[in-house]
């Protein structure tokens, strides 16, 4: 039940923003053009610094070790940083539940009024090693959430990647457009 209700409050959060992410067979895809693997995050009013400023804030409260996470870094252009998600999600494998962790790299590259998001790299393996889940494949080569032909076999898991992401999206969209003010207190 509680898995249930955290997939549907992520998917209404997620709902506001009109760019989205999708899980295709291929990886992921932007929801309104399979065929990119990015999105546009619009930030009227905002230069390039700006956005890249916000997004530097944004990595400096996120991330235990922000200094640790950014892999490059060009001031006022672009930025790409690593991601480790343990307890990413879970796939219901024969009955059992198996944990399972996620690495990834975003880039982020700006310019004035727009920041181009993308998920670069993506892997998510089992916490207990061995099979990792896989956008498309075989039964007997990990967790695929759909066959070698397209057909979708997990669907939730497909739902959890999606809402994780498109979340993550949000919430840096909400840094660049500066509407995470925490200065209330």
């Amino acid at each position: 039940m509680k898995r249930i209700l955290t997939i549907f409050l992520l998917g209404i959060c997620t709902l506001a923003y009109s760019q989205n992410l999708t899980v295709t067979p291929n990886g992921l895809a932007n929801k309104n053009d399979n065929s990119k693997t990015f999105i546009v995050i619009n930030a009227e009013g905002k230069t390039a610094l700006q956005l890249y400023n916000n997004t530097l804030k944004f990595i400096n409260k996120t991330y235990k070790n922000p200094e640790k996470v950014i892999k490059g870094d060009i001031k006022g252009e672009y930025l790409k940083f690593d991601t480790h998600v343990s307890n990413f999600l879970t796939v219901n494998n024969s009955g059992a539940n198996i944990s399972i962790n996620a690495n990834y790299t975003i880039e982020l590259n700006f310019k004035n009024d727009r920041a181009k998001f993308e998920i670069v790299t993506l892997e998510m393996p089992a916490q207990s090693g061995g099979y990792s889940v896989l956008f498309s494949g075989g039964a007997f080569s990990g967790y695929p959430i759909y066959n070698k032909k397209g057909a979708l076999k997990r669907p939730d898991t497909k739902a959890e990647i999606e809402n994780y992401f498109n979340t993550l999206i949000k919430s840096i969209s909400d840094y660049l457009q500066e509407k995470n003010s925490d200065d209330n207190w």
